[in-house]
């Protein structure tokens, strides 16, 4: 087995969490390696929208390098304009395929050694320290040590390898949120899709019928709206599923109308049994999956408006998975705390998405709103383990914490957060629990990141103009 020595940061999966991360501490100056799975960085922000930057009052709760990557895109004409929408905060669509470019290169100038197609296998720990984490590549096996690591696998495999603590799912059965496969749709007519969405029984929105008013506001700005949340179309699944076309788990079509004129990303796959971190069930999972995409794209041409001419261009290169391995941290964001908007003296960033839980069986989605909250440094931290933190979905949260946190924004804000923190132990030659909280949030904030104490005020003009259903 061949050995790297880092002498720094070492972050393993390059997701939205440990992108952010790499980036951040490789900024820093610190000596950093990102370690990734697949073929490309970004996870799955390289493949969906981006949901909530902003709190369902739109104040922006997340920028810093999220908000960065965003504009970089928007100049090189690859984004859209964030969008505020009443129930997810905000929304802003761009090229996947652009934004991996863009990621790559950044990572290249803050100086992040990038070892893709490497498989972590194993985790070497000395006491209550990681010291190293073996990988699979095609060279042969390889221990990569460090000084400080970062679990940003999602699943939560760093830190179960090294011996800590984890949950998975809801307490009453352990079981997790439903994963989708995720397709892009082009053809459509954006003139008759809109207009379809204006009818009264179409129900493109079924989180907003019992809020006319944010309704009824967003319809008037669905014509020149470039980007568009769907979560409905209730009644024509069921039609369809009554006439015998259609026999998938979704009850309704979930989905961002994104940028380009005739384009949709459909989030409506559905696997209704499924654990994450069993090989089997993950294979079934994308059989199952799979096995939905026609079927729906069917539905689609048939049923909804606009999409008489629409055709499948891309099925995601991998499954969503929304929930899996929950890390024991040193604090365990709790549900009172997303939905209270509790604040920490040790807040490393702020979340506001609201809790949005795809429910096991995979028909539809638990919402509950939630008042913007501090992401506390101790609920990204291993607990047991010196020198590991932890950021993304497998953060230490509750599984309804999780349906606010594990957003793609609010993941970036944690990663940046985690990064940072991990270069100023390794450049001060102190513990990760011995960082001063004080200097970590002054860096945060240098990095244009969002704190309780730069949050903005509520805007009485937007929420008029807008509308809210919290």
């Amino acid at each position: 087995m061949s050995e790297r020595s880092v002498d720094g940061v070492v972050v393993v999966g390059s997701g939205a969490a440990g992108l952010a991360a790499a980036l951040a501490a490789g900024r820093a100056g610190v000596p950093t390696t990102l370690i990734e799975s697949g073929g490309f960085v970004g996870g799955n922000s390289a493949i969906l929208p981006w949901l909530g930057f902003h709190s369902r009052r739109y104040q922006q709760v997340v920028d810093g390098i999220a908000g960065e990557i965003v504009a970089e895109l928007r100049a090189l004409g690859e984004a859209s304009e964030i969008t505020l929408d009443p129930v997810c905060g905000s929304a802003v669509s761009m090229n996947s395929h652009v934004y991996r470019c863009v990621a790559m290169r950044l990572l290249r100038e803050a100086g992040v050694r990038v070892m893709l197609h490497t498989l972590l296998v194993d985790v070497v720990r000395a006491g209550d320290r990681v010291t190293g984490v073996v990988v699979q590549r095609k060279s042969g096996s390889e221990l990569v040590a460090g000084d400080v690591f970062v679990d940003a696998t999602g699943d939560g495999d760093l830190s179960a390898l090294a011996g800590a603590d984890w949950a998975k799912g809801r307490t009453a059965d352990g079981r997790v949120q439903a994963p989708t496969l995720v397709f892009r749709v082009g053809g459509i007519d954006r003139e008759q899709f809109v207009a379809g969405l204006m009818r009264a029984d179409i129900g493109f929105r079924d989180l907003l019928a019992d809020h006319p008013v944010a309704l009824d506001r967003l319809r008037e700005r669905l014509p020149t709206q470039q980007v568009i949340v769907l979560g409905g179309f209730a009644g024509l699944i069921k039609q369809a599923t009554e006439a015998g076309e259609l026999d998938v788990p979704a009850s309704r079509v979930v989905g961002v109308k994104t940028h380009p004129p005739d384009e949709l990303v459909a989030v409506t796959t559905k696997v209704a049994v499924f654990d994450p971190i069993d090989a089997d069930s993950l294979s079934d999972a994308y059989a199952d999956a799979y096995a939905q995409v026609m079927p729906l794209m069917n539905f689609f041409v048939k049923w909804l408006p606009g999409f008489k001419s629409a055709r499948l261009l891309e099925i995601a290169p991998m499954l969503g998975i929304r929930e899996s391995r929950r890390i024991m941290g040193d604090y365990v964001l709790t549900t009172d705390d997303v939905q209270a908007g509790r604040t920490f003296d040790d807040g490393v960033a702020v979340g506001a998405y609201h809790i949005d839980i795809h429910t096991p069986d995979g028909s539809w989605v638990d919402s509950r709103s939630v008042r913007p909250y501090d992401i506390p440094l101790r609920a990204l931290t291993v607990r047991g383990v010196e020198n590991l933190f932890v950021a993304g979905k497998c953060m230490s949260a509750s599984h309804e914490a999780i349906g606010s946190t594990r957003v793609i924004t609010t993941c970036m804000a944690q990663g940046q957060a985690v990064g940072t923190a991990a270069a100023h132990a390794v450049h001060n030659r102190v513990g990760i629990r011995d960082v001063p909280i004080g200097p970590l949030q002054a860096a945060l904030l240098r990095g244009g990141a969002v704190l309780r104490a730069t949050l903005p005020e509520p805007d009485p003009d937007l929420i008029e103009r807008i509308g809210i259903i919290d």
